[in-house]
């Protein structure tokens, strides 16, 4: 167990194409960052498809920002993640 305490719970719901993996992926990548292990985080999806595209876009995301600091700060932009640097991402 992490010593990070964040017990925000969130519910989204939306019709297709309204922008759910994003901030399903903001969210994770955000506690990541903040010291929760992945076996600790639970984001569920109606299929595997869906679950599928969630993880190729977090790690998509956090490649692209541990290669370069424009893209490190893209990242903390939409995570509120202010400072976050491409070694960070690593």
């Amino acid at each position: 167990m992490t010593n990070v305490a964040i017990d925000e719970r969130r519910l989204i719901r939306a019709s297709a194409g309204t922008g759910k993996t994003y901030q399903l992926t903001n969210r994770y990548i955000s506690r990541l960052l903040n010291g929760i292990a992945p076996d600790e985080i639970l984001a569920v999806t109606f299929t595997r498809n869906a679950a599928a595209e969630s993880l190729d876009r977090v790690l998509v995301r956090l490649a692209a920002a541990a290669d370069s600091d424009a893209e490190a700060e893209r990242l903390a932009g939409a995570i509120a993640e202010p400072g976050l640097t491409f070694d960070r991402c690593r």
